[in-house]
């Protein structure tokens, strides 16, 4: 079965030339040229990987990424003409897979679409198996995180952090360590920034007054408490 991508890209010509590129790759594409039309193709043909545009007429890049993880994992490259370090923390905060700034190559394009697939839906393990650290259950099968039985909804990059400290309860992590555990040779452009980013991210959402299961070892990186 061919591969769905959206394009949600304003514009035309930008659009049409990616097309063109992931359809010789054998890509089934689609393409939107507002955030609104974006939204309705996404839900009408569930695809396998959004190339997302920041600056979108009727509703924005950030918003449309918002609204479609705020349900689904479908994977999300981020195109935009910034190429500020701000707008890449909120693009990763909200939970995008690749970054691209404008101008770029077709075929980085392309290649960047292959290695986020790669990641996203490589193998998966076995299904009946639970990884139990304190109050959290986490299966790595179905994606899925329970604490005191409440399941908590993390991004991709989340969850393998997640499971990069849990295969090691009480190791310290530094940073180039958690970026091998998340990020592949196939990621260009990494930055220290990222990983404190996704690890807030994750701490929000697993920490509590009760527990602080992540903690910081200042000016060194990060822990699974045991």
């Amino acid at each position: 079965m061919r591969e769905k991508i959206l394009i949600i890209e304003d514009d035309k010509k930008i659009a049409e030339l990616v097309k063109l590129y992931l359809e010789r790759e054998d890509f089934e594409v689609a393409i939107a040229g507002t955030g609104k039309d974006g939204l309705e193709k996404f839900s009408k043909i569930s695809p396998q990987l959004v190339i997302l545009d920041l600056m979108l007429p009727e509703t924005d890049g950030l918003t449309v990424a918002k609204t479609i993880r705020s349900n689904n994992d479908c994977p999300i490259i981020m195109l935009t003409a910034k190429d500020e370090e701000s707008d890449k923390i909120v693009g990763l905060e909200l939970g995008a897979d690749d970054y691209i700034s404008k101008p770029f190559s077709p075929k980085e394009m392309v290649a960047r679409v292959k290695a986020v697939l790669r990641r996203a839906y490589k193998e998966k393990k076995t299904e009946n198996e639970i990884i139990k650290i304190k109050d959290l259950e986490i299966y790595p099968a179905k994606f899925e995180v329970k604490k005191r039985g409440k399941k908590i909804n993390l991004t991709r990059r989340e969850f393998k952090l997640l499971l990069a400290f849990a295969g090691s309860p009480g190791k310290m992590f530094s940073r180039s360590e958690l970026m091998k555990g998340i990020y592949t040779m196939d990621d260009e452009i990494v930055f220290d920034r990222t990983i404190d980013v996704h690890v807030a991210n994750l701490r929000k959402k697993i920490n509590d007054k009760e527990q602080r299961l992540i903690v910081t070892i200042s000016g060194m990186g990060y822990k699974l408490t045991e």
